[in-house]
């Protein structure tokens, strides 16, 4: 069930595992987890706000491949240091980017 300790471990290690340079969605982690556990994006974003500092939080974006503008700033650094490949924008170009999870 999305919100229990099974659920947030889930989440967890997927996000440990998203390669450096690129990056996947809340949406994709919640579709990788969903026969196992139900849930949808907002339960994985709960999820990372409570217990994701510990992890490659800034791996994990909206589906514009954007993050809260809170969190740009550190984001944005990491990304230049793993060379995840931007939009002009700034948000990550998720069509060069995109980590597909699996469970």
């Amino acid at each position: 069930m999305a919100g229990s300790a099974e659920y947030v471990e889930a989440v967890l290690v997927i996000v440990e595992r998203i390669p450096r340079g690129r990056a996947t969605t809340y949406g994709a982690i919640a579709d990788a987890l969903f026969d196992d556990f139900g849930g949808g994006p907002r339960q994985v974003g709960s999820v990372m706000a409570r217990y994701g500092g510990g992890v490659p939080w800034w791996r994990v974006v909206r589906a514009d491949g954007s993050l809260p503008p809170s969190h740009g700033d550190e984001a944005r650094q990491a990304y230049l240091e793993e060379g995840t490949p931007l939009r002009p924008s700034g948000a990550v170009d998720l069509r060069a980017a995109l980590w597909v999870p699996t469970s």
